[in-house]
């Protein structure tokens, strides 16, 4: 017996056909998407998206080996939970659209400048371009074409690693976005770059999210995989839709737990830029 998607589903699905996106159901619930773009057999992009609606319980174990099987055979695999759908629609499309080749103009990183930039200014991009829109950092850097803000990346400050040595420094890549249907060639490497000579740090650290990343575009930086993260326990709030890791939950969540829906993530890849020869 077929079951009736979900309305998220059905508005996804729209708008990704507006896109034109190939879209084919892989599972009787229509949970399981496979996306294709119009010209996949030019470019041979095509994805699996996998729809997790809040309310349902799912297994991490299920879920983590799922994207396990599909990397297994080279295919992406994104883990799509309703609440990031809900809460950021425009950018989840520009994001898919961005993993399938489709409506993406090229810049060459060396035709553009890096920049300072504000907190407010990165947030601001951050808001606009990336997932989990902007966070507090230290430094902050742009990718400036004709004057205008093409990718932004945000870095924490330099931090001392003294189990390691004592002048031992590292840094975190915190964010990284670039303009809706935009692909600055080069340009997250760029801004590595010059943080690097800004900060001189020993190595540069990131993660990549499992739900939605395989990390080998770090990999292909020349970052080293050092670590992989369970997946991790997270409460998204009824009323606003933030969601919390279990260590950061606000006072409140003993009062009324009630209030707050438990989803997760498949995990993270914690990487590593090693740097002066180590």
């Amino acid at each position: 017996m077929d079951i009736a998607p979900a309305f998220w589903h059905i508005d996804l699905i729209k708008k990704l056909e507006e896109q034109k996106v190939i879209i084919g159901s892989v599972s009787d619930t229509g949970s399981l998407l496979e996306l294709k773009s119009g010209n996949c057999d030019e470019t041979g992009n095509i994805i699996f998206l996998n729809l997790l609606s809040l309310g349902i319980k799912y297994s991490p174990k299920a879920l983590v080996k799922l994207k396990n099987d599909y990397s297994a055979k080279g295919i992406t695999l994104i883990q799509l939970w309703e609440d990031i759908w809900e809460s950021r629609p425009v950018q989840v499309i520009n994001r898919l659209l961005s993993l399938l080749g489709l409506n993406q103009q090229r810049v060459h990183g060396r035709q553009t400048t890096v920049s300072p930039v504000t907190q407010t200014e990165a947030d601001h991009f951050m808001d606009q371009y990336h997932l989990q829109g902007g966070v507090k950092s230290r430094y902050r850097l742009a990718l400036m074409s004709k004057g205008e803000m093409v990718a932004v990346a945000t870095f924490s400050a330099r931090r001392r690693m003294s189990l390691i040595a004592e002048t031992y420094y590292s840094v975190e890549l915190i964010r990284f976005a670039s303009v809706s249907g935009v692909v600055v060639q080069g340009g997250l490497s760029k801004l590595i770059r010059h943080l690097i000579n800004l900060v001189k740090p020993d190595d540069v650290m990131t993660y990549a999210d499992l739900d939605w990343s395989s990390g080998a575009a770090y990999e292909k930086l020349g970052f080293t995989l050092v670590h992989t993260q369970p997946a991790s326990e997270i409460w998204v709030s009824r009323s606003s839709g933030k969601r919390y890791f279990e260590h950061r939950l606000p006072p409140d969540f003993v009062l009324d737990p009630a209030e707050y829906i438990p989803v997760f993530n498949t995990g993270n890849l914690k990487y590593i830029l090693y740097l002066n020869g180590r």
